[in-house]
């Protein structure tokens, strides 16, 4: 590991502290908007067992504070882009078409297929401008996915291209109302742009915007009702920012995580969510009829002294005019996650940063920037445990495509993950079961981070 010299540190720390505070941070929110809808798209299959859907990325004009009209990259011409819901053992299929100007693809986050429709260049070549690709997979897995490219996925995501995949399964709790919340941010000029060039502070923690989203909106209302049981579905497509959220006076019941339900759910204050996580959540909230409850994204720091300069008000919730007219309780357990076996960790994966010889920050695992990180071989049906150990100075979110992992140190709240946050200087093992055969990648979900070199290969044969 080559670490970071003191005149490096120095002039980067100076670069993150203003680039995480004062002007790019989101302002309090002084109006509110409706919690706006997430689009949805026809079904052209009549048969109940298939969702057979028609989809294009394409350029659309989105409106954000602050700023002029913004020319972005949409998914069937919003952003988000639209929800896909269907219930565990459907067979997808995505006729995808590209109206962009540039190559793209799409990678279903989290969503267990085969690997040609994993959507990377490991297995499938870039859909060009004005061609086509049909992805077909079947939904294997209850849970709350989501989409986006796997080809300059740094300025395409940032751009608008997501999506987000709601995936039902038998043992579903029943609930008064269930919402999905896109979290996002953007960065972007007062002329409607985007910025051309990342600041130091970007290259180095990944991009972080001056604007704060949920499903596409800032500072919107998520209407509830006292005393009833609400679910509230959490995924972070933002490139690089962590949310830490915390809902005024409410203490949030944790019952599921990236790959679906938890046997034991837990109960949290605040709710960290790095780039890529899920999180599935429910409460019964409290309060007069008609009252508002501010949604706060509390300070966090992930590494070289960021912190945001204090709490940011993201949403409100705002309360019906009338009260559940039954008692409700929240639940309390799942049926059980099934435990992996949990072999000593025999894959080394070392989380490292650097500068090159042009004083541009690299990112690598095992010493090395991808490509040229060693590939992984493993033979299909194989359960091996990822070692996994952070050796910079920052929080890196380790995603791994195609299979879900469990960490071994879990007890009591164990869990189906694909992203994890792995803590500056921390080491985690990490098992999975390899039964998809293959190349796959991992790699940081920082998006930036990636497309820096903290990408690793994974053959399984």
């Amino acid at each position: 590991m080559i670490h970071l010299d003191s005149l490096a540190l120095a002039a980067m720390a100076a670069a993150l502290s203003a680039g995480c505070s004062g002007s790019d941070a989101a302002p309090q929110l002084t109006t509110r908007s409706a919690l706006p809808t997430l689009a949805s798209l026809p079904d052209e299959n009549p048969d109940p067992g298939a969702l057979e859907v028609s989809m294009r990325a394409e350029t659309a004009t989105k409106q954000y504070p602050g700023a002029d009209p913004t020319e972005v990259w949409a998914y069937a011409g919003t952003v988000p882009g639209p929800l896909l819901e269907a219930k565990v053992g459907t067979e997808l299929t995505v006729h995808f078409s590209n109206a962009l100007p540039e190559a793209t693809t799409i990678h279903w986050h989290g969503v267990r297929l085969p690997a040609a429709m994993d959507g990377t260049m490991l297995m499938q070549d870039a859909i060009q401008p004005g061609q086509g690709f049909e992805y077909s997979f079947t939904l294997k897995d209850a849970g709350l996915f989501w989409f986006h490219p796997h080809v300059r996925s740094d300025v395409q995501v940032e751009k608008g291209l997501h999506g987000a995949i709601l995936v039902r399964g038998k043992d579903e709790p029943t609930v008064d109302h269930e919402t999905v919340l896109v979290l996002d941010d953007v960065r972007v000029n007062p002329d409607g742009t985007f910025p051309e060039f990342l600041d130091d502070a970007s290259k180095m923690m990944g991009r972080e915007g001056n604007v704060l989203l949920v499903n596409g909106a800032s500072g919107p209302e998520i209407p509830m009702q006292s005393g009833a049981l609400e679910r509230l579905r959490f995924v972070n497509v933002a490139n690089g920012r962590f949310f830490n959220l915390r809902l005024e006076g409410h203490t949030l019941r944790v019952i599921g995580t990236d790959g679906g339900l938890v046997e034991q759910p837990w109960d949290t204050d605040t709710l960290l969510i790095a780039p890529g996580e899920r999180y599935d959540v429910v409460l019964i909230p409290i309060g007069e009829p008609g009252a508002s409850i501010t949604l706060w994204n509390d300070p966090y720091s992930r590494g070289h002294g960021t912190t945001a300069a204090a709490p940011e008000a993201l949403a409100a919730v705002r309360l019906a005019d009338s009260v559940a007219p039954t008692v409700r309780s929240l639940p309390s357990a799942f049926p059980a996650v099934e435990k992996l076996p949990a072999p000593p960790g025999d894959v080394p994966v070392v989380l490292g940063e650097k500068f090159d010889d042009k004083g541009e920050v690299v990112f690598t695992i095992n010493g090395q920037a991808y490509p040229n990180v060693p590939v992984v071989q493993t033979a299909k049906g194989s359960v091996r445990t990822l070692a996994v150990k952070n050796d910079s100075d920052m929080d890196h979110p380790f995603h791994l495509h195609g299979f879900f992992f469990q960490r071994q140190s879990d007890t009591g709240t164990l869990k189906n993950k694909d992203t994890i946050i792995v803590k500056a200087h921390e080491s985690m093992a990490l098992t999975a079961r390899f039964d998809e055969p293959g190349k796959w990648v991992y790699h940081c979900h920082i998006l930036e981070h990636a497309e820096g070199g903290m990408i690793g290969e994974l053959d399984v044969q």
